[in-house]
């Protein structure tokens, strides 16, 4: 059902799989809900913050691969949201095959985290 739902809202020029609207916390090897998407993706993070000197958060796109290994389609450090309230890192993806996604998370350091205020998989290029 969930799954009907999200292909629903990629087909709309504003869609977005999922977006968070109250902070969450990443560490090490955490990954996000799944989202189905065909051709392009956006990932965003909004507003971080982390007690680490080192202020980074490295994602890594993957597809879900039902009967193998997951492939991993990206992988980036985001630092730009760091910088304020209002600061945002994101890194976008296109030519990608119909398939189920995710992403998952690396912190600066094994025992520390990120707090993200917002996080948005947006699904559609138009917007």
């Amino acid at each position: 059902m969930a799954t009907a739902a999200v292909v629903t809202l990629a087909a709309s020029p504003t869609a977005w799989a999922w977006e968070t609207n109250a902070p969450t916390v990443w560490g090490d090897n955490d990954m996000s809900r799944e989202w189905v998407d065909e051709s392009y993706n956006e990932i965003k993070f909004k507003d971080c913050y982390t007690g680490s000197t080192d202020k980074w958060i490295q994602v890594e796109r993957w597809q879900l691969v039902t009967l193998g290994s997951d492939i991993v389609r990206d992988k980036f450090r985001f630092t730009n949201c760091f910088n304020g309230t209002d600061a945002v890192s994101a890194d976008t993806q296109s030519g990608l095959p119909y398939a189920t996604y995710y992403f998952e998370t690396d912190a600066p350091c094994l025992s520390c985290v990120v707090t993200v205020r917002k996080i948005v998989v947006d699904t559609t290029k138009a917007d």
